[in-house]
């Protein structure tokens, strides 16, 4: 299936928010902990292996990096730096943090945030403040339970089950979707999610 996302390009990888492209278009935000194979999922979305690079080292996304996808659609994706990882100083966490925090903030262009997380290890601390904090702004976002192909596809279903039942107190729109970048599950949906959303 060709869509707009196999035409993804790499824009840039910007140190902070004062230094990302214009605030215009739509933009969909992807973030997780570092471990939760957030840049494979990117290349899953956009066919193209090379596209976000992935690393044996988690925590590797230390900019916020600019993906547009097609020119026509004026769409962005946005690979913001992974969170909650042990092995990074806290200083830099704390740095990391603050800007991921300020985008979110202040970008006009932010339709939805795509929060990846391990499926066998779901809703953490940091997870958990996103989700809350989108519903504070009343802001869509997509829970990509990934990594799915680590369980039993019956597991992997009462996985989704479960993370909707738990989130099923929020008002904002919110959709939850068990993916693999390695067998490539849920993509198709990940991308008409995005599609409905920007």
């Amino acid at each position: 299936m060709n869509t707009p996302f196999q035409n993804a390009k790499f824009v840039g990888s910007f140190p902070s928010n004062e230094d990302l492209p214009l605030d215009e278009g739509s933009e969909i935000a992807f973030c997780g902990r570092s471990n939760c194979g957030k840049s494979s999922v990117l290349n899953a979305l956009t066919n193209n292996k090379k596209l976000a690079k992935t690393s044996k080292t988690p925590g590797r996304t230390q900019a916020i990096n600019v993906f547009e996808i097609g020119s026509e659609t004026n769409l962005k994706i946005i690979d913001l730096p992974g969170y909650g990882y042990a092995k990074v100083s806290k200083k830099m966490r704390a740095e990391w943090g603050q800007e991921i925090e300020d985008y979110l903030m202040t970008r006009k262009s932010l339709k939805a945030l795509c929060i990846i997380m391990d499926i066998r290890h779901p809703f953490k601390d940091d997870d958990l403040r996103l989700i809350d904090w989108c519903e504070s702004k009343d802001l869509p976002m997509i829970l990509l339970l990934n990594k799915a192909d680590k369980l039993s596809k019956n597991k992997a279903s009462q996985s989704v089950l479960k993370a909707a039942k738990y989130l099923s107190s929020l008002s904002t729109k919110h959709y939850v979707i068990a993916t693999s970048a390695t067998a490539k599950t849920g993509i198709i949906s990940l991308t008409e999610k995005i599609n409905e959303l920007k």
